[in-house]
């Protein structure tokens, strides 16, 4: 780990891995990025400097930082991230199917939101308060592509497209 430098993208792929391993895995990278980043700066001096952001991409964060009692091996350390991650340089992307199933202290800590379509009874959950009732009701009716970013730059939540890959547009005429 201590050898991550800027400019690069490193993956780490679990897929292949059982439920436990992938936690694991994923907990133990966790845990060395966020104690080389909390690291006392004069400590560091003598070694290489180390990547100045460091960007987690995580699927299914449900599983490593559920909502409710069901606590997780590596909740505390998804939470520190979560919570003081940013200023450390340390940012997680995260996609999942239920906001709802995430740790309330990992989605409240979220600055930007970016929202596909949802069900009507995960809509109604406390997690999509922070939207009015005419765009919940948008989500449940969003096409293929369709997304609504939200974040405390733009006055009001924003719809975006993403277009249909060029070997799927339609030609003129046709």
């Amino acid at each position: 780990m201590r050898e991550i430098e800027g400019g690069r993208t490193y993956v780490i792929d679990i897929a292949r891995l059982n439920d436990e391993e992938q936690k694991l895995v994923f907990g133990d990278v966790l845990r060395a990025v966020y104690e080389l980043k909390a690291e006392d700066p004069e400590n560091r001096k003598t070694r290489k400097p180390i990547a100045e952001k460091i960007i987690f991409f995580v699927d299914e964060l449900n599983k490593y930082a559920p909502s409710g009692n069901k606590g997780s091996p590596i909740l505390q350390q998804v939470l520190d991230i979560a919570e003081r991650g940013r200023s450390l340089g340390v940012v997680l992307f995260s996609a999942q199917q239920f906001m709802s199933a995430v740790h309330p202290r990992v989605t409240g800590n979220c600055a930007t939101k970016i929202l596909g379509r949802t069900g009507a009874s995960e809509i109604a959950t406390p997690d999509y308060r922070f939207l009015d009732d005419d765009l919940k009701m948008n989500l449940t009716r969003l096409g293929k592509g369709e997304l609504i970013v939200t974040h405390v730059v733009y006055r009001q939540p924003v719809k975006i497209i993403f277009p249909r890959p060029a070997y799927k547009q339609r030609q003129p005429g046709t």
